[in-house]
């Protein structure tokens, strides 16, 4: 099998322009067409159709293009690990993460990798915590750094830095003039909560169940999609929550918000991550070297 067929497949199928795929290539449509032609020929299957509304993938394609993407990352990634024979370490490396470690933990990790590695060349992608573990598992990121501990048995997981969740509410709130709050007086308001997925919300729904509190239960204004659209919903008056104090602290600095200290913080880890048939890869074996050297 010729990659480069596969990855001028690839390229039609997601710019849907055989013109467009061509001038990512740096070559010619003309030659772009044989090589799709040439795929099909070699599969024996039309893999795409023509019609008004562009170039889509026929069923054979759909299945042909998901294969041809694992195909090329697995090839591009032996490339990257055979480099690494050499006097320097080179390559790609993914760093998936959510929410929390990912705007405040990785890009410091990143800087101290890449001091030491600088041709490799590292991205991070930010998304919840199930999120970026279906990634990993997907073979979709190099390796994970997520809020909540893993329980596949493809994942190797450490414990790699801790941080705690504290209550947050609008400034002016009444939980403010209490000199001793009752957690219980917390079921009075409403919250602004994480959407499902995230570790945040994990950690949040088991601390309010050791307290006898079931998060559905609680009345509760709005599901987000990000910290600092739960400190914006808290700032804006639309209820109280548990955040990072990582994030909490510039907000309360910033006299966006306030921070009850006085009710117990929730504590929680952060968990690197990767897949167990990685483990061997010089990449990983660097980075990991990197995240816990003292």
């Amino acid at each position: 099998m010729n990659l480069n067929k596969l990855d001028a497949f690839i390229l039609v199928v997601e710019k849907g322009s055989f013109s467009e795929a061509a001038a990512a290539l740096s070559s010619s449509q003309p030659a772009v067409s044989l090589k799709i032609k040439s795929l099909e020929e070699d599969l024996g299957f039309d893999l795409l159709e023509r019609g008004m509304s562009g170039i889509h993938t026929t069923p054979a394609g759909a299945l042909v293009y998901q294969a041809a993407k694992e195909i090329t990352k697995r090839w591009r990634r032996l490339e990257d690990d055979l480099l690494s024979f050499q006097d320097t370490l080179t390559g790609n490396l993914t760093i998936g993460a959510s929410t929390i470690p990912g705007t405040y933990l990785v890009p410091g990790l990143a800087k101290k990798f890449r001091d030491r590695f600088p041709k490799v060349d590292v991205s991070i992608e930010i998304s919840d915590s199930e999120d970026i573990l279906k990634k990993l598992l997907n073979q979709q990121i190099d390796a994970a750094i997520v809020g909540m501990h893993p329980v596949s048995a493809k994942l190797n997981s450490w414990q790699l830095a801790n941080d705690s969740l504290v209550l947050i509410t609008p400034n002016h709130h009444p939980l403010l003039e209490s000199a001793d709050p009752e957690f219980s007086e917390l079921q009075q308001y409403e919250f602004v909560v994480r959407e499902k997925g995230s570790g945040t919300r994990k950690r949040m729904e088991e601390y309010l169940a050791a307290h006898g509190l079931v998060l559905e239960n609680l009345p509760y204004s709005l599901s987000i999609g990000s910290t600092e659209g739960v400190i914006a919903a808290v700032e804006a008056g639309l209820g109280i929550s548990f955040i990072s104090k990582l994030a909490a602290q510039p907000a309360v600095k910033a006299n966006r918000v306030q921070m009850i200290e006085k009710i117990d913080p929730i504590q929680r880890s952060f968990y690197f991550t990767t897949l167990k048939d990685a483990d061997n890869r010089p990449i990983i074996q660097e980075f990991t070297k990197v995240l816990f050297s003292h």
